[in-house]
């Protein structure tokens, strides 16, 4: 039965769109996400700062209210008149005052804080109003405003209408507290009072002004005016408790909603803990983006709360708005996307095709014509070699005797070459396999490799050292050249059998490496005993892998000692044997027997951001130069590791008589 198989258009097509429909998704996602904070987050901090304006406006008409009276109170009739007890000659201006300026009442008090004349109830006087805060520090010489609430019987005392206009029902709220009827009596008002002098600069009485706020939003929509940009762009409230007595927020009829509730749970925050609100809330019958502030009286107790805010509806319509034309964009890439794709597929199944027709005619021996590819990729070469092939097929067919003939005695041949060859690699079989290894992963790794790097160093080079993006590309070049390092370690631990003998000093090999490392390595903290000083030896080796050798053992006796310490080097040769000893050994942490049993195994390391291969490659070298490494150590007391090594190479001497002979 014939296997179904899934066309590889269908396959490639499914292989795009499944990453970029992912990535469409992420992308919008992420983008409403932002987009939705972003817009919030300004909203908020908008209101935020209209609440600080707002509460400025409100001060100036505090301090509004206190530049009144302190310049009524200036002029010498004023204190004339507290002398004289007549009222009389600066009766006009003071009523000119209350009905200009919109005054709920306006009080001529003595010295001892004693109502001598209240312009708004003529017939009330002789109170004593020297315990009010405000009239105590302006009997104290100085001006002085606040907000204070009056019960009903002091706005009747003050002013007989205040208490017909202070009244407001109280209406049931949604997300308010739960009334049934009822009415708010009480008055908020803004109260100044300034000091009247005498002519020797005495405080002779004071000149005390109240504006009540009950139903009177003058203050609400300077606080509009002032703060937002546009005709209902926002909204601004002064509550008395939780109770709406001045607003700007219409209910559904488009009147004012006075008498309207807060919501419990902004009363909870505001007026029990005395704390600001800056977040979403439910005014009234829908959303605003909204910020609450408390009032307080001049003793520190809350009074009410002032309010601004702009209503959420149209940050959604732009939230809405926005997210459509990202989804989009979105879509119309994704359908560019799909259209580039299914062309991309379609050229690249039909040469496969073309490819799978041809194998079967082979396979069945028919003749196989050419297969034409006009593509320069892989699907163009993977042609070029089919048609090679296919000729060279068509070719062997017609030679097929002679060429198993020849590919007989090839295979003698390299069967014999092999037989010698694993008898040569019997003796390292091990280091030999993973040299294999080592060498594939090399050879496959350099090359992307190399393309990675050459493409993050140009990506690098494009962004400017002060991005937020340079950290993660440098990171990408730190450690592609750090893949580098390895996979050179790599190459060279697969090289390890071949050797370039020559005859060399140790010693000079030996401060060659130290001075080497002297500009790689800051020096300073360590002492180098260099014991090997006056007893120079000399012996045969590939100078070059031994140097590395030497390299790697004395860079790690380097690093085991990161706060210093003396590193010995030594040099032993033996007499009887034809050996060279070279000692390296170090003052550092030691090594574990845990750490011992694995010490030349390839990978092992346990630096940070060690790559493990050089101890290996060491040691594969020395055992190349039929050598050993010995080692001695425990842990916190330091590592010594001894090289030994021929002074001669088998073989090196025979091939200098054949070369001198040869020459």
């Amino acid at each position: 039965m014939e296997r179904v198989r899934s066309p590889i258009r269908r396959k490639l097509l499914f292989a795009t769109l499944l990453p970029l429909t992912v990535a469409i998704l992420l992308c919008w996602l992420i983008g409403s996400l932002l987009i939705t904070d972003r817009v919030f987050r300004q909203a908020q901090l908008k209101v935020l700062s209209d609440l600080n304006s707002a509460r400025r406006v409100y001060n100036d008409e505090v301090n509004h209210l206190g530049s009144i009276v302190k310049v009524a109170g200036l002029g010498p009739e004023m204190a004339a008149s507290l002398d004289s007890g007549r009222f009389a000659p600066v009766e006009p201006l003071l009523q000119h005052l209350c009905r200009d300026e919109g005054l709920g009442f306006l009080n001529v008090i003595d010295a001892r804080g004693v109502v001598r004349y209240r312009v708004t109830n003529p017939g009330a006087r002789g109170d004593d109003l020297s315990r009010d805060p405000v009239v105590a520090r302006a009997l104290g010489g100085e001006p002085a405003g606040a907000t204070q609430v009056y019960p009903a019987e002091r706005l009747a005392l003050e002013n007989p209408a205040l208490p017909g206009r202070a009244v407001v029902e109280i209406r049931p709220t949604p997300r308010g507290r739960t009334v049934t009827g009822g009415s708010e009596k009480r008055g908020l008002l803004l109260v100044a009072a300034a000091p009247v002098r005498g002519a020797d600069g005495t405080v002779v009485g004071v000149l005390q002004a109240g504006m009540m706020l009950n139903g009177d939003s003058r203050v609400v929509d300077t606080v509009t005016s002032t703060v937002f940009d546009r005709e209902g762009g926002g909204a601004a409230t002064v509550f008395l408790g939780d109770v709406r007595i001045a607003t700007n927020v219409r209910d559904a009829d488009g009147n004012r909603a006075f008498g309207t509730l807060m919501s419990r749970e902004v009363a909870r925050v505001v007026l029990e803990q005395g704390e600001r609100w800056s977040d979403r809330a439910f005014v009234l019958s829908d959303w605003f983006i909204s910020a609450y502030e408390p009032l307080r009286d001049p003793g520190g107790t809350i009074v009410g709360a002032l309010y601004v805010g702009m209503p959420e509806r149209p940050l959604l319509e732009m939230r809405r708005s926005l997210n459509l034309i990202f989804a989009g964009v979105l879509l119309l890439v994704a359908c560019i996307g799909i259209v580039i794709s299914g062309w991309i597929s379609r050229r690249l199944a039909m040469p496969v095709r073309a490819l799978a027709e041809a194998a079967r005619r082979m396979a069945a021996g028919e003749r196989v014509e050419p297969i034409r590819s006009a593509g320069n990729d892989e699907i163009g070469l993977l042609a070029d070699e089919f048609n090679q092939m296919a000729f060279e097929v068509t070719s062997l067919k017609e030679t097929l005797e002679e060429k198993v003939a020849q590919r007989t005695l090839e295979l003698e041949e390299k069967s014999g070459q092999l037989l010698a060859a694993q008898k040569k690699l019997a003796k390292s079989e091990r280091l030999a396999g993973l040299g294999l290894l080592a060498a594939g992963v090399a050879h496959e790794i350099n090359n992307p490799l190399a393309i990675i790097r050459g493409n993050a160093e140009l990506l690098q080079s494009a962004i400017p050292p002060e991005s937020e993006e340079r950290e993660e590309v440098d990171a990408i070049v730190d450690e592609t050249v750090r893949i580098g390092r390895i996979v050179g370690n790599l190459r060279t631990f697969s090289r390890s059998g071949l050797k370039r003998i020559s005859e060399f000093s140790l010693g000079e090999l030996l401060d060659e490496i130290i001075d080497q490392l002297g500009h790689q390595v800051p020096l300073e903290r360590y002492q180098l005993s260099r014991c090997y000083w006056g007893r120079d030896v000399t012996m045969e080796g590939d100078a070059d892998q031994l140097r590395q050798v030497f390299t790697n053992l004395i860079l790690n006796g380097l690093q085991a000692m990161p706060e210093g310490g003396e590193l010995l080097l030594d040099v032993e040769q033996g007499s009887e044997d034809g050996q060279v000893g070279v000692i390296i050994q170090d003052q550092g942490c030691g090594i574990t027997p845990e750490q011992m049993e694995k010490l030349f195994t390839p990978f092992f390391t346990t630096k940070e951001r060690g790559t493990g291969l050089g101890l290996a490659v060491s040691y594969g070298i020395v055992q190349d130069h039929g050598g050993e490494i010995r080692v001695e150590s425990s842990a916190g007391a330091g590592a010594k590791f001894v090289v030994l090594l021929p002074l001669r190479q088998p073989g090196s001497r025979e091939g200098d008589d054949a070369e001198r002979a040869g020459g």
